[in-house]
């Protein structure tokens, strides 16, 4: 193994100095002199995306009929690699090319860089949309089982198996991962005792993936996991549980403030603050829709309620503008954040600051629909009505099938467009072929109302 320590402590200092095109060569030397090194792997990625966020991705790449001729047909894995993951260059998301070089790690028993590359993709990749996503989530899951890391293989096999429920290399490799669990926690018990606590845990913990769970089992599961942070307090897969057992008895308050806890003990969890905030925004949103309800049921009391209601929307604006402000300062690249970032934003008033999120936001695939919906919606509210119609248009390009709920938001927003441009005739004609559609969508019938009285129909 060649020591690259030079070419990443340069790499590393020019990443942070922004000077990507530098970082990404010192990566790319070290991972020619160290195949296996499983930083160079990511941070060589992790400097594409911020340079790409930066200035924009390629439209076109091209490797050359002799860079694809060498990966199709070169019996040296070294050099296969090398060429392989230049692929990487044209998108470092892409869970495909991410997938090919992995491939190619694991079979040459680099597997610590494998994981590395995996890991990358699982978080920037979208794994909700992209059909390549079970096949990186099962081979993460084996790279995981390879460098000894099996609880995070069978987190990782779970979530593949949500995606893929009916994959028959699933089921084989579900077999696989349960006997290697079941070895590893034979080989570290000491007693029948400890065999048998394992057993009552690893029960707990499975009744814990499939549902709801009572008031009893949330009990013996919290005392399970305390434990275990007691020996381990920066063990995150435990404060992920304590969070899910929380969660799922509606303790969504206590849930954030121990995943917040935790992420004092440990600044680099930033997943277990997103985690957190997504408890945080539950909790809101239930003693919002709580107050709705006592409001109904105790009239007497309705304003109170109401009153209560309105400060819960209010914390919950700053809440989410703190939050995911600060999340978008410590991990600029990650367009998720930038999204969230932007409704807040959007949700607070400030239209301009929310447009420049959504300008970044609209560079993930995941993302692209709402984000340039939502920049339309800034521009309209700015008063730039000539550019708002733009977005619209391009939304309307975007749209396909499944993307009904969006096109009505683009109908009302058209339709407001119309009206603000002075024709309430059109505006009028617009809102109501959306009531047509949806007779409660917005206040899509005191919209047509006002109109109606203005053209004087």
């Amino acid at each position: 193994m060649a020591d690259v320590s030079k070419f990443l402590a340069k790499a590393d200092e020019a990443l942070k100095k922004r000077n990507y095109d530098y970082a990404i060569q010192m990566y790319e030397s070290a991972m020619e002199a160290d195949p296996g090194n499983p930083a160079a792997r990511s941070n060589f990625r992790l400097a594409l995306v911020r340079k790409y966020d930066a200035e924009g991705y390629p439209k076109t790449f091209g490797l050359g009929a002799g860079g694809m001729l060498t990966r199709a047909v070169s019996k040296d894995q070294n050099k296969l690699l090398v060429e392989t993951e230049k692929l990487i260059l044209k998108d470092p998301k892409s869970l495909k090319y991410n997938l090919r070089v992995a491939e190619l790690l694991a079979g040459m028993n680099h597997h610590e860089a494998a994981v590395a590359v995996l890991e990358f993709a699982a978080k920037a990749g979208d794994l909700k949309e992209d059909k390549q996503a079970p096949a990186v989530l099962m081979l993460l899951a084996k790279e995981y089982a390879e460098v000894g890391k099996v609880t995070e293989a069978n987190n990782v096999l779970g979530r593949a198996t949500r995606l893929a429920p009916n994959d028959k290399q699933l089921k084989v490799l579900q077999k696989e991962l349960s006997a290697k669990t079941y070895n590893a926690k034979v080989g570290t018990a000491k007693s029948s005792y400890d065999l048998v606590q394992n057993r009552d845990e690893a029960d707990l913990l499975e009744i814990l993936r499939k549902g709801n769970i009572t008031e009893e089992q949330a009990a013996k599961l919290m005392e399970e996991l305390d434990k275990k942070l007691q020996t381990n307090p920066l063990d995150r897969r435990a404060i992920r549980d304590v969070g899910e057992v929380l969660a799922k008895r509606k303790k969504y308050n206590e849930a954030a403030d121990r995943l917040y806890a935790f992420l004092k003990l440990d600044p680099s969890a930033t997943e277990i603050g997103d985690i957190a905030a997504k408890y945080k925004n539950m909790w809101f949103d239930g003693m919002i829709q709580l107050c709705a309800k006592k409001a109904q049921e105790e009239p007497a009391k309705a304003a109170a309620y109401q009153a209560k209601a309105r400060e819960l929307r209010e914390e919950k604006k700053k809440f989410q503008l703190d939050e995911y402000g600060r999340g978008v300062e410590a991990a600029p690249t990650d367009l998720d954040k930038r999204f969230m970032y932007g409704q807040a934003l959007l949700d607070a008033g400030n239209q301009q600051e929310a447009f420049k999120q959504f300008q970044k936001a609209k560079g993930s695939p995941k993302h692209a629909k709402k984000a340039n919906l939502l920049m339309g919606q800034c521009l309209l509210s700015m008063g730039r009505l000539e550019m708002a119609e733009m977005a619209f248009q391009e939304v309307e390009k975007l749209l396909g099938e499944g993307d009904e709920d969006m096109r009505k938001e683009l109908m009302y927003f058209e339709a407001d467009l119309l009206e603000r441009k002075g024709d309430p005739a059109a505006s009028l004609d617009r809102f109501r072929a959306l009531y047509m559609e949806d007779m409660e969508f917005r206040d899509v019938e005191q919209r047509i109302d006002r109109l109606k009285a203005a053209v004087g129909a």
